[in-house]
């Protein structure tokens, strides 16, 4: 089992059989309550039921981005009660990225604030949504619009969860991987670059390599002041993609949106002249080789922009990117001009045109 401490949440990286009863114990908690969805209460919650003692039972939320909300968040706020939940209870959040967000965001709100862990199940939790301490749901249709910056008790990724993955989820969690390689590790950049494809990544090692990037960019940067929001590569983008689409019969995964997203993003970095020609062709290079981004009929930069004008990093009415400078380098707070945000929307299509 490997540790990595930190302020905003020590990790534990291995089986959950070799000590998590022992850290949930060492919390002394008055009861427990686990949050999942319907996927993870199945296929998971039988792999931990020897080694947590659910006192205060399970609330089971529908899967999907979609149920990331306000609505949820009373559900489970109404289990607490019901299930006497106090100041030294604990909520585990067992799932993947959604239920990270919405449980342990109920837990910040609930009695001004009770203890959680994450657990996390799929890649892109284990990779990025576990990690770093924001909590959030959606609202009015934009992306994690009501949240908190609040640290967990502890995070547990034990691998074994991505077995019961798809493979298009497991592509979900590599894309923000690759974001954390591009922004801010030439190490984890270089690993990756050794496969011509998936079959042969050992996911193990890149989880291993892939925290300490996130641990370290946050723990320097906890409330997104600066460095921080390079991590916001491909999601002004990608986010506004996922609002657009979540209105469709057809949502985007949030990997497919930040796909799409640091796609553009690295285009608009090129035509800015921020990023230098080779590698621009590395990089898209490397999405198109890994994360196999879909054939899809994307919106017209009129269609996206109202997304993007209520992008909650925008200052002062004004949308703003992070954009690589070059791989393993970030800036942040980038100003661009609209004509250029649809230059690169337009080159986007032509890419990934249904």
């Amino acid at each position: 089992m490997n540790v990595f401490a930190s302020p905003l949440g020590d990790l534990y990286l291995g089986s959950a059989q070799d000590g998590l009863h022992d850290v949930i114990q060492s919390l002394a908690p008055s009861n427990v309550i686990v949050i999942a969805d319907n996927n993870t209460a199945s296929k998971c919650l039988p792999l931990l039921e020897n080694l947590i003692d659910i006192s205060g039972g399970k609330v089971v939320i529908s899967p999907g981005d979609q149920h990331k909300t306000i609505d949820s968040c009373e559900v489970i706020w109404s289990a607490l009660v019901a299930a006497g939940a106090d100041r030294s209870s604990l909520v585990l959040n067992v799932g993947g990225g959604m239920i990270c967000d919405l449980g342990g965001f109920a837990a910040s709100c609930y009695q001004r604030g009770i203890r959680f862990g994450h657990i996390p199940t799929s890649l892109l939790a284990m990779a990025d949504a576990a990690i770093g301490g924001k909590t959030g749901v959606n609202y009015e249709g934009f992306k994690n619009y009501i949240g908190r910056f609040e640290v967990p008790a502890f995070i547990w990724i034990d691998p074994v969860f991505l077995r019961t993955l798809p493979h298009r989820d497991l592509l979900d969690g590599l894309a923000e991987v690759v974001k954390h390689a591009v922004v801010g590790s030439r190490g984890l950049w270089d690993t990756l670059t050794l496969h011509s494809d998936t079959t042969s990544i050992d996911w193990l090692k890149i989880i291993e390599l892939n925290t300490p990037v996130k641990q370290e960019i946050t723990t320097a940067d906890p409330l997104e002041k600066g460095i921080r929001k390079a991590l916001n590569f491909g999601h002004t983008i990608g986010h506004a993609l996922e609002s657009h689409f979540l209105h469709t019969s057809q949502p985007l995964s949030h990997g497919q949106a930040v796909t799409y997203g640091m796609m553009a993003e690295t285009k608009l970095s090129r035509i800015t002249g921020r990023m230098g020609n080779e590698d621009f062709h590395a990089i898209i290079g490397l999405i198109e080789r890994l994360l196999s981004p879909s054939e899809v009929t994307l919106p017209s930069f009129k269609d996206l922009q109202p997304w993007l004008l209520g992008d909650k990093k925008k200052s002062k009415g004004v949308t703003r990117y992070s954009l690589p400078d070059q791989i393993g380098s970030c800036s942040w707070d980038i100003i661009v001009e609209d004509r250029l945000v649809a230059e690169s929307l337009d080159w986007l299509s032509t890419q990934v045109r249904g």
